[in-house]
This record gives C-alpha cells, sequence and structure tokens, in this order.
C-alpha cells in the first residue's frame, strides 16, 4: 500500500472543491512538480531571477525568492530524492497536526532555512551564490518525525533499518561538516546552511520551546505542566465535608449520619482538555504502530479511530 492510500490521507469526498480537499503532502508535492516542469520549458533567465535565492537578491527587493526558491529544482535526482523523503515522513504530520498546522510548520521552515542559508555569506567569508531546492524543509519534516517518533525504524532505502533519531543524528552530522568544510574554503555544491536551518526550527519549535517555555505551537498551546502528585492522593475538596453547610431541604439520613450520598461516587464528566489530551495520545499510538509496522497492522476499530481522529484535525485546523 503506498503512502497515499492511508487512511489518514483520504478525503471524505462529500463536499468542498477538488482543490480544497487536497492533502497539504499533496498540494505541496504538486508545487514542486509543477516548478520542476518550469525549469524544462521556461527561460532560464526568468527561472534564475525568480526561483533561486541570495543575499545579494534579497537585500535588493526580491524576498519572495525565500519562498519560491524552496520549491524549485532543476536537477531530476535532486527533485525526487526531496520528494521520496517528503512523503515518507510529511503524512505523519499532518496527520497529527491537520492541514492548517502543517502548513504553517512546512512553509515557516522553508523560509527559515532560506534565511540561515543566505545570511551565511554576510556573516562570514563565503560566495554569495543562488540557491534552490526543497532540503531544508524536507529535513525540517523529518527531524520532527524523529523528534516525535525517535525509536521508529526507517528503512534507508527500503533496504538499511535504523531508528529515526539515529537518522536524524546522522544527517546533522554530516551538514555540520560539511557547513565547517565550507567555511575553510571547500566547496561541497550543497546548502549546508539551509540543510541546518531546517533542522535547527524543528528542534527549535518542537523540542526547545515546550521543555524550555513550555510553549507548543503545534500541539495545542501552552500546556499546564503534569502533577506529580497522584490522582488518588489528591483530596476532593479543600473543605472537609461534614463543614459544609446544606439547606433545610437537601437534608437526608445519609446526611446526618455524616455518609456520603449515591451521588458521590458519580464519576464526574470528563472536561473538554482531558478528551482533547486522551485523543492526542490515542493517535501517537496509532502512528507509532502505522510507522513501525504499516497500516494494514491496525484493527477495524483503530483504523475508524484513526480516520474520525484525523478528519476532525483536518475540519478545526
Amino acid at each position: 500500500m503506498g503512502i497515499f492510500d492511508r487512511d489518514y490521507m483520504q478525503g471524505d469526498g462529500s463536499t468542498g472543491s477538488r482543490i480544497r480537499q487536497l492533502s497539504a503532502v499533496h498540494l505541496m508535492v504538486a508545487i514542486n512538480v509543477l516548478v520542476f516542469i518550469a525549469w524544462q520549458f521556461a527561460a532560464r533567465r526568468f527561472m534564475w531571477e525568480q526561483f533561486t535565492v541570495s543575499w545579494y537578491g534579497v537585500s535588493h527587493g526580491k524576498i519572495w525568492t525565500l519562498l519560491t526558491a524552496t520549491f524549485s529544482h532543476i536537477d531530476f535526482w535532486h527533485f525526487l530524492i526531496n520528494m521520496l523523503v517528503f512523503i515518507s515522513f510529511a503524512p505523519v504530520l499532518e496527520a497529527r497536526w491537520g492541514k492548517k498546522r502543517f502548513l504553517y510548520f512546512y512553509i515557516g521552515s522553508l523560509l527559515f532555512s532560506s534565511m540561515c542559508m543566505i545570511s551565511l555569506p554576510s556573516i562570514f567569508d563565503l560566495r554569495d551564490v543562488p540557491c534552490l531546492g526543497a532540503s531544508g524543509g524536507v529535513l525540517a519534516v523529518s527531524t520532527a518525525f524523529a523528534i516525535y517518533h525517535p525509536r521508529s525504524i526507517v528503512l534507508i532505502w527500503g533496504i538499511l533499518p535504523a531508528p529515526a533519531w539515529l537518522i536524524a543524528a546522522v544527517l546533522t552530522f554530516f551538514d555540520l561538516k560539511g557547513l565547517l568544510a565550507q567555511f575553510q574554503g571547500h566547496s561541497t555544491g550543497v546548502g549546508h546552511g539551509a540543510h541546518l536551518g531546517g533542522i535547527l526550527f524543528a528542534g527549535l519549535v518542537l523540542w526547545f520551546l515546550p521543555r524550555v517555555f513550555n510553549l507548543n505551537l503545534f500541539d495545542g498551546g501552552v500546556r499546564r505542566p503534569r502533577s506529580a502528585t497522584p490522582r488518588s492522593a489528591t483530596p476532593r475538596s479543600a473543605t472537609p465535608r461534614s463543614a459544609t453547610p446544606r439547606s433545610a431541604s437537601a437534608k437526608s439520613p445519609s446526611a446526618s449520619s455524616g455518609e456520603r450520598s449515591p451521588a458521590d461516587y458519580y464519576p464526574q464528566k470528563p472536561t473538554q482538555e482531558s478528551r482533547d489530551l486522551a485523543e492526542e495520545n490515542l493517535l501517537d499510538q496509532l502512528l507509532t504502530k502505522v510507522s513501525r509496522e504499516g497500516i494494514e497492522s491496525l484493527s477495524d476499530e483503530e483504523k475508524d479511530d484513526l480516520q474520525r481522529i484525523s478528519q476532525k484535525r483536518r475540519d478545526t485546523s
């Protein structure tokens, strides 16, 4: 089964236009395909001016190239590898966040990686070479997957198994090594600054901000830290029950004897916050299982849960 055949990639097909029903992953791939085709047929000078990014160009007003260059590929293998890696990890993130939040993350990572790339010549003594490619955003997506599912086994080129955290660490190491080589005057022909920018973006918004500032931008905003006190040890009320006044109409034999009424033992209705947290935990478990064992490992009930939660996130995003 292909990645686009998975349940959480399917729309309901009932209402809305065809474009609106496209997932964010489909939409991003489609734009990359169109720009790649444009490189084959459009005037090269126009493409170089509008679909590559450099410090010189941005400083002279071509701010839009910070984004257009990240959908741009000239070489077929550069295009193919980026898209294969993207569709391997991005659907899991879109299912977790919903379409809108995924687009915020991905486009934010593209812009951030472009800014990191063009800032290097202005800070260090490096050549200002026009750059292009989606690699910064793709590495942000793969790093995000590794943050959420570090122990998930990924098959490199469909053959070599490795945990996601190890792949992310190795890619980061080689990009750091390549960037240091560029600082020493060796040209590698690779945008290591953009790659590291994408990795840094994912690390900042998904690891650093939630842990240091308790600010979770893509999983529900600011969250209260969980209490370390066991639930059973937490008193229901700071006021003793026997000291709570009751009206005359509320008196009963159990009240006069100090016993609890049966209503005291009824479970409280779960809050929206607790329901959302339970759904998020369930979604994490299901996506982890899919990433490790494939969609066919889910039971019919689990598939229904995955479809329901994913559709809910798409509708509310």
